[in-house]
């Protein structure tokens, strides 16, 4: 009989494991003693973890080749084949993304900088539409100045012109060419001076009328 000490845990996965291979645990140490003790010490170590690192390539080195083997079969291709194709691909699309954005990058610069020049070529065409608008206006308002200044300096005109003459609120309306009603209520709720614009507005000649309170007349005014 024989004892030693044992992490209990470890003793019973012990236990389980051989009887898994269907052996026991007394009689897999013993085997163990038996080859210690004779020459197949070098095995014992092999198998103790000397040739850890070997052990372990080749398995990796098996589960490579199974995973080599289904991905064979799955595209029927040579494993290295299939992983260069695919590498191949990848590229493939990297690069068609990488001239794509270039592409649309460049034609968004593009689009922006036509853009920004109609703007200034829109912008330059208003400035000079502007200034000659304020040319022609300039103009005309000279030439209404010369035209006003010679009528009104000549002789012969300021002879022969007319006075007018007061009017009733008739008259008002005929000469305006709307009722004695509607004189009368713009008179009554315009003050004096929006009245005499109202008037300039519906007279042919433009002229201003102002109601003489002490007369009841209308009369001219400039």
């Amino acid at each position: 009989m024989a004892s030693f000490n044992c992490d209990q845990r470890k003793w019973e996965q012990f236990i389980a494991c051989c009887n898994s291979k269907g052996t026991t645990a007394t009689a897999t140490l013993l085997e163990f003693i038996d080859l210690y003790l004779g020459d197949s010490q070098d095995k014992l170590d092999a198998i103790g973890g000397n040739d850890l690192d070997e052990r372990l390539d080749s398995k990796i080195k098996t589960s490579v080749e199974k995973y080599l083997v289904y991905s064979h079969n799955i595209y029927s291709n040579p494993p290295s084949e299939t992983i260069k194709a695919i590498c191949s691909r990848l590229d493939k699309l990297e690069s068609e993304f990488l001239s794509e954005f270039d592409s649309n990058q460049t034609t968004a610069i593009d689009n922006l900088a036509n853009l920004e020049q109609k703007v200034e070529r829109m912008a330059d065409r208003m400035t000079q539409l502007a200034e000659a608008i304020i040319k022609i206006q300039d103009y005309l308002n000279n030439q209404q100045k010369r035209g006003q200044k010679s009528y009104y300096n000549n002789s012969s005109f300021k002879a022969h012109t007319p006075r007018m003459q007061p009017l009733t609120e008739e008259g008002l309306a005929k000469r305006l060419g709307v009722s004695e009603e509607t004189v009368g209520k713009e008179r009554i709720k315009l003050p004096p001076p929006l009245f005499v614009a109202w008037c300039k507005g519906k007279d042919r000649a433009g002229l201003g009328w102002e109601f003489n309170e002490n007369t009841g007349l209308y009369q001219p005014t400039s």
